[in-house]
């Protein structure tokens, strides 16, 4: 309750020392009124027959002073002075106003003629006009370069990849090569009779549970790198060597049988 109490005092005080109206009407009383704050602090109560409070109910407490001066004091300060105070801020301009025209006359034999700013503006516009000439002429020779460097760039490669090529061929004919002459050996190996096992098997897509093979001579397939498990781990397929060697098996089988 005393909170909101003093919230509501501090309040009120703050309204009335903020408010023009309040402000210029405590500054007006205390001009009217200035004999009775200079006996309240200035003169001693011992120089006078009465006590203050007496002293001045008797001599300076009237209506007027108090209330009708203070009053009409406030409403000038709030309505008339804003009024001069704006009528001189409007004469400023005015006066502002003035003095640059003034200058403009002064300077106006250094201000450029229509025709001058007219001759600058087409000058300004053919300057562009040759400035973006001149870059799309740039960039057409720009996109032609690029496109010389990227022909000469295939070019240069060309060999490279030629050459790649090459060695990847002779790298792969080596490879044929020694794959025959493994095929040569492996002719006279003990698994060589098992071989038409595992195409058959292999062929058929059986399961490794059910193969012909001796499961000796698949291990033996698989350390030559002939034979593999397949994806599914379910059964054995045939590498690239594998299937170079069912070629040549083929081969021979067929041409021995009609020989």
């Amino acid at each position: 309750m005393f909170s909101e109490l003093k919230k509501s005092v501090n309040y009120i005080i703050y309204e009335r020392t903020t408010s023009p109206f309040w402000g210029s009407f405590v500054f007006s009383w205390l001009i009217c009124n200035w004999k009775i704050i200079l006996t309240i602090f200035i003169v001693s109560e011992e120089n006078l027959a009465v006590n203050k409070i007496q002293y001045i109910s008797d001599n300076f407490i009237d209506w007027k002073p108090i209330a009708l001066y203070p009053f009409i004091s406030t409403l000038i300060l709030v309505s008339i002075f804003p009024l001069l105070s704006n009528g001189a801020y409007w004469i400023t301009i005015i006066y502002s106003k003035w003095r640059l025209d003034k200058r403009n006359e002064v300077e106006k034999k250094q201000l450029l003629s229509i025709e001058q700013s007219i001759a600058i503006r087409v000058s300004n516009t053919q300057l562009q006009e040759t400035y973006s000439k001149l870059v799309s002429d740039k960039e057409a020779e720009i996109t032609a370069l690029k496109i010389q460097i990227e022909e000469l760039n295939q070019k240069l490669s060309e060999p490279s990849q030629v050459m790649i090529e090459n060695i990847s061929r002779n790298s792969k004919k080596m490879e044929i090569e020694e794959w025959n002459s493994e095929y040569e050996l492996f002719k006279d190996s003990a698994a060589f009779n098992d071989f038409q096992k595992i195409l058959y098997d292999v062929n058929s897509n059986r399961s490794i549970t059910n193969y012909s093979t001796p499961p000796s001579s698949m291990v033996y397939f698989q350390s030559l790198g002939l034979i593999r498990r397949s994806e599914s781990r379910a059964s054995q397929e045939l590498t690239d060597k594998g299937l170079h060697f069912s070629k040549i098996f083929n081969k021979n089988k067929f041409e021995t049988k009609h020989m």
